[in-house]
C-alpha cells in the first residue's frame, strides 16, 4: 500500500473516531430540554453534566500521557474506543442527574485518550504541508456531527426515548472499532526499534518547552471560552427566547454544513498563508456575534446567531490545532496530545461549573446571568490572537526560523 493511500486511510478513521467521541460528547447538551422533562436534571446542571466528562478526561490524559507512546497506535485505539463504547451505552441507563453522572465520567476516563491517539496517528502519518487539511477533516467531527448526528439523536429522541441516542451512538463506535482493527496495519513507527523496552515520555521536561506550554494555554482559552457559553446555549434558546424545540435539528443542520465547508476553507488558507492574519479578523467577527446572540435579544435571530458561532468556533479550532500540531517533536506526539486533551478538557470542565455556578434556573426552565458568560467568553477570544502570534514566533525560534 502506498503511503498517500495509508495516509488518507488513517485520516478518515481517525475522523471517524472523533466522530464518535465528539457525538458522545456533544448529544447530553442539545438533548438537554429533554433530559429535564425526563429525568428531572435542571437546566442550570447542564454544564456539570458536560463539564464531568471533560473532567474525567483530562484526568485520564494526565495518567495515560507517560505510557500511550509505548504501544501499537492500532491496538490502543481500539481498546479506548471499546470503552467508550461501553461507557455511552450505560448512558441510556441513567434514571436521574446522579446516574448520568456516573455514566458521564466513564465516558470521559476513555474519551480523552483515543483523542489523543486517533490526532496522534495523523501527525505521525501526514506532513506538515499537508497537515492543515488533514486537521481540518479529523476536526471537522465537530460540524459533521452537526449537520447529521445531532438533528438525527434529536429525532431519535422525539420519535422513541431520549435513550435511543446512546444507543446509536454507541454502535456507531462498535463499527468504528472493528474498522480500525480490519484495515488499518499495526501503527508503531514512532516507537525506537533499538530499545529492549519503549521510553515512557517524561512530563516535566515537555512542559519546560516554551512552544509546548504556549499551545497548552492557546487551546485551554479556546475550549474554555467555547464551553462556557455553548454548555447552556440550547436551553437558553428554547426557554429563554423561545426558540422551538421542534427547530433545534434545523439550526444544527444549517449551522453544520455551513461550519464544515468553513473549515475545509480554512485549512486551505493556514497551509497557505499561516494562522495569524486571520486569526485577527476571526476574533473581531466572533465577538460580534456573541454581542447580538447573549447581550439582547438576537437582532439576527437564533438561527443565524447560532450558526455563525458555530462557524466561528469551528474555524477557530482548525487555527488553533493546526499550528499547536507543530510544538510536539516525534518521539513525544501521543504524550503531548494526551496532555493537550487533558488541559482542554480541564479547561471545559472549569468552564462547566463555572457556568453551573453563574447561572440560574427560574421554575419554567429559563437561565439567568447568560449575558455575564458572554462577556467572559468575549474576553477570552480576543486574547487568543495574541497567544497565536506568541506561539508562532516560539516555534520559529526553535526551527531556527528568524
Amino acid at each position: 500500500m502506498s503511503d498517500l493511500r495509508l495516509e488518507r486511510k488513517i485520516v478518515w478513521l481517525a475522523a471517524l473516531i472523533q466522530l464518535a467521541n465528539v457525538l458522545d460528547f456533544m448529544i447530553v447538551l442539545p438533548l438537554g430540554p429533554d433530559l429535564t422533562k425526563a429525568i428531572n436534571i435542571p437546566s442550570s446542571d447542564m454544564g456539570l453534566l458536560g463539564g464531568i466528562y471533560t473532567f474525567s478526561a483530562a484526568i485520564s490524559g494526565v495518567i495515560f500521557a507517560p505510557y500511550l507512546d509505548r504501544f501499537d497506535r492500532k491496538k490502543a485505539a481500539i481498546a479506548f474506543l471499546l470503552g467508550l463504547v461501553i461507557s455511552t451505552f450505560l448512558c441510556a441507563l441513567a434514571y436521574d442527574r446522579d446516574s448520568m453522572l456516573v455514566a458521564r465520567t466513564l465516558a470521559g476516563i476513555f474519551g480523552g485518550p483515543v483523542t489523543a491517539l486517533s490526532l496522534s496517528m495523523v501527525i505521525d502519518m501526514v506532513p506538515v504541508k499537508r497537515r492543515g487539511q488533514a486537521i481540518a477533516l479529523v476536526t471537522s467531527a465537530f460540524t459533521v456531527s452537526s449537520v447529521f448526528g445531532v438533528p438525527l439523536a434529536l429525532e431519535l429522541s422525539r420519535l422513541f426515548a431520549w435513550q435511543m441516542p446512546f444507543i446509536v451512538i454507541a454502535s456507531f463506535g462498535a463499527l468504528v472499532a472493528l474498522g480500525i482493527l480490519i484495515l488499518l496495519p499495526p501503527m508503531t513507527g514512532h516507537i525506537d526499534k533499538t530499545m529492549s523496552k519503549p521510553a515512557k515520555v517524561l512530563l516535566r521536561p515537555l512542559f519546560r518547552k516554551r512552544e509546548i506550554r504556549l499551545s497548552y494555554i492557546l487551546l485551554a482559552l479556546l475550549s474554555f471560552a467555547q464551553f462556557l457559553l455553548f454548555a447552556g446555549s440550547i436551553n437558553y434558546f428554547v426557554f429563554n427566547l423561545d426558540f422551538p424545540r421542534s427547530g433545534l435539528a434545523g439550526i444544527y443542520i444549517a449551522g453544520g454544513v455551513l461550519s464544515f465547508a468553513a473549515m475545509m476553507l480554512t485549512g486551505r488558507f493556514v497551509d497557505f498563508y499561516g494562522a495569524r492574519v486571520l486569526s485577527y479578523i476571526l476574533a473581531v467577527i466572533y465577538v460580534l456575534v456573541l454581542a447580538d446572540g447573549y447581550l439582547h435579544d438576537p437582532i439576527m435571530g437564533v438561527p443565524v446567531v447560532f450558526t455563525l458561532f458555530m462557524m466561528c468556533a469551528a474555524i477557530m479550532g482548525v487555527i488553533t490545532s493546526s499550528i499547536s500540531s507543530e510544538a510536539p517533536g516525534d518521539g513525544e506526539r501521543a504524550a503531548y496530545m494526551s496532555l493537550q486533551t487533558t488541559t482542554r478538557h480541564f479547561a471545559a470542565g472549569a468552564a462547566g461549573v463555572i457556568s453551573s455556578i453563574i447561572l440560574t434556573t427560574n421554575p419554567d426552565g429559563s437561565l439567568n446571568n447568560i449575558h455575564i458568560l458572554a462577556l467572559i467568553t468575549i474576553g477570552c477570544i480576543l486574547t487568543l490572537p495574541i497567544l497565536i502570534v506568541m506561539l508562532r514566533k516560539a516555534i520559529n525560534i526553535r526551527d531556527g526560523i528568524l
